[in-house]
């Protein structure tokens, strides 16, 4: 019988049926795979128990995670039901749970393995220094993290380590525990990831964010503005002139960074992320006319030269011009002539045009 031959209702039954499995077939293809352990996962805290709590993390069932995970050391929830968490998988079948770190406690190893299986977090106090890295100490275990996966920057200062409590993922477990290898840089570079993901949703030219100094070269900063890194161009650190980014700025600092470009972001080695200090510093022009007055001696230093003269820098970010006629009553062939660049000079006021950002100057009554 074909379906313009059925009955009315029993049409309707059919088409009832068709569409409830279309509404099936696109749950199952919209639903998060099956954890497996060691999977990080993020979800939303659902409920809120006095000893276990609940996490939807968009699978067929929520996963529980111990209150405890979730307490700060005076024992106060840091969470509240809503809250995003991102934690590890642990466990098998029906046992399966969410973890956010462990602390290493006693004498047995198997704790130790299961966090290698599932990539948990340690908790871990760095005893000494050796020989290509630090002695760490996870609840009695002695284990090695090497110099390289203590942080993911470089390691300037390896005694400055010693004493400090940190997390660690165990990266290798062998002889029943005795050869124990840790990485605190896996961490960390998981954590910048999942944060540069999150960054990067939202991140847009004209941005104003707080950073964190990770690197000085020559030529600029690189500030980490939540997993992502931008550069600040050593001419975009201020308005006074900078040889090295080192004189104002050191690693580990915080500063507002204003965006000001964006190139294919997302797109790993090739990404570009231009940031500035300077451009939240103000317009440095603004009130010039008044500090700067016509026919007045002020100090300047010399910035720059060019064959037709020589730049002095008056005020930060505000430079005005000699041209090479008024370096010297002499004929003067080219401005190193007469100055060079860095060298402090008496220079005075000739002409200021604010609207279009010129001074000139004279060397010479």
């Amino acid at each position: 019988m074909t379906d313009d031959l059925l009955p009315d209702d029993a049409q309707d039954n059919v088409d009832e049926f068709a569409r409830l499995f279309t509404e099936s077939e696109q749950r199952n293809q919209d639903q998060t795979p099956e954890p497996k352990t060691g999977d990080q996962l993020t979800g939303k805290l659902v409920q809120i128990g006095d000893e276990e709590c609940f996490v939807d993390y968009g699978g067929r069932s929520e996963l529980p995670i111990s209150t405890v995970d979730l307490q700060d050391a005076e024992g106060q929830l840091r969470f509240a039901v809503g809250d995003a968490i991102t934690a590890y998988v642990v466990g098998k079948g029906a046992e399966q749970r969410l973890a956010l770190k462990q602390k290493a406690q006693g004498k047995d190893t198997r704790f130790l393995e299961d966090a290698m299986q599932s990539g948990v977090p340690l908790t871990g106090a760095v005893k000494e220094t050796n020989k290509g890295g630090f002695v760490v100490d996870l609840g009695g275990h002695r284990a090695f993290c090497p110099i390289s996966q203590i942080d993911d920057q470089f390691v300037n200062d390896p005694p400055a380590w010693v004493g400090r409590s940190l997390e660690f993922r165990v990266i290798e477990f062998a002889d029943g525990g005795r050869r124990l290898v840790v990485s605190r840089r896996a961490l960390l570079q998981e954590e910048k990831a999942r944060l540069g993901k999150e960054t990067r949703k939202t991140l847009a030219v004209g941005d104003v964010r707080d950073g964190k100094v990770v690197r000085l070269m020559p030529y600029g900063a690189f500030i980490d503005i939540g997993g992502v890194e931008g550069l600040v161009h050593v001419s975009e650190i201020s308005h006074h002139r900078i040889a090295d980014p080192a004189e104002v700025l050191q690693e580990g600092q915080t500063v507002t960074v204003k965006v000001t470009d964006l190139q294919h972001v997302g797109e790993g080695k090739a990404e570009r992320v231009s940031l500035s200090i300077k451009a939240l510093a103000g317009d440095p022009w603004q009130g010039v006319q008044d500090k700067l007055v016509l026919g007045e001696w002020v100090t300047g230093v010399v910035t720059g030269m060019a064959d037709f003269g020589a730049f002095v820098e008056l005020l930060p970010g505000v430079r005005g011009l000699v041209h090479v006629s008024a370096l010297s009553q002499e004929r003067v062939s080219h401005p190193s002539d007469v100055v060079r660049e860095g060298q402090e000079v008496q220079v005075r006021i000739v002409e200021v045009d604010v609207q279009r950002k010129r001074i000139s100057l004279s060397l010479v009554g």
